[in-house]
């Protein structure tokens, strides 16, 4: 006799059921309406999200062989970042130091004793 389906509903349900599902449509409709750029931007930015959502779960995972052929690749980057101004430093002294030969020859083969040494040579 008191079968909960054929109760009428109170004023609070009728509330909570009537109104629930068309008012939240009716607020994103007119939120559309009134800033229909941002709705779009909206749209664009989930569908980037989904997108890369899709491509993260959709590209087959990298080979062992491929993941440390990346890894050496990753460490060779990195020494020689860390190996380049040591390698610039010794390249700079390297310069200085033929210049002074260079200098240095100069100086003797100016000189009386560049002469002597010559003649005792040749």
């Amino acid at each position: 006799m008191n079968d909960p389906s054929v109760l009428p509903p109170t004023d609070e349900e009728t509330s909570v059921t009537g109104a629930a599902p068309s008012q939240p449509m009716t607020q994103i409709e007119s939120l559309i309406r009134r800033h229909p750029f941002v709705a779009a931007m909206a749209t664009v930015g989930f569908g980037c999200a989904v997108g890369i959502v899709a491509r993260g779960f959709l590209t087959p995972p990298p080979s062992p062989k491929h993941r440390a052929l990346q890894l050496l690749e990753d460490i060779q980057d990195r020494l020689s970042e860390l190996a380049e101004p040591a390698y610039d430093r010794a390249s700079h002294l390297t310069d200085d130091g033929l210049s002074a030969v260079k200098r240095g020859l100069h100086s003797v083969s100016s000189s009386k004793l560049g002469s002597r040494i010559g003649h005792l040579f040749s």
